[in-house]
């Protein structure tokens, strides 16, 4: 298991679609890595990497921090109401909510036997997202 790293990502290219994903259900994800896929809500969908077609670009308007380790679900469930354990938010589980107060997409995108959340807040909060991810690790040994 690695140790608890965050990885900023924010110019990762993002696109929100409104067709062509059906078969991604609101609340899960599909893919991994720059291809993957996921939904939040009814008709409508968030893609990594290329552009698709018919597609409102994200990416300047919302930052994506990658936070990866085995303590992940812990710093997560300390600033935020989601319970993160592996039966309620399974790799691939998805979600739109409040983290840190701030309005942010949460996808758990686990990289090997690592358990990984995407975390998308609008780009105007990601300092104050990064702060407080920074604060809530520094006792779980977080590195950037």
């Amino acid at each position: 298991m690695a140790e608890l790293t965050l990885t900023d990502l924010s110019p990762t290219a993002k696109w929100r679609v409104f067709a062509g994903h059906e078969k991604v259900r609101p609340g899960t994800a599909t893919g991994s890595g720059d291809g993957l896929v996921w939904s939040v809500s009814p008709g409508e969908w968030t893609v990594l990497g290329d552009e698709p077609d018919e597609a409102v670009d994200l990416t300047h308007v919302r930052a994506m921090f990658r936070l990866t380790g085995t303590d992940a679900a812990t710093l997560m469930n300390r600033v935020c109401a989601l319970d993160f354990g592996d039966g309620m938010f399974p790799n691939r589980a998805a979600a739109r909510t409040l983290f840190a107060g701030v309005a942010t997409e949460i996808i758990r995108d686990d990289e090997g036997e690592d358990p990984s959340y995407l975390l998308l807040p609008s780009r105007s909060y990601s300092t104050y997202v990064l702060d407080v991810i920074l604060d809530a690790g520094a006792e779980l040994g977080l590195t950037v």
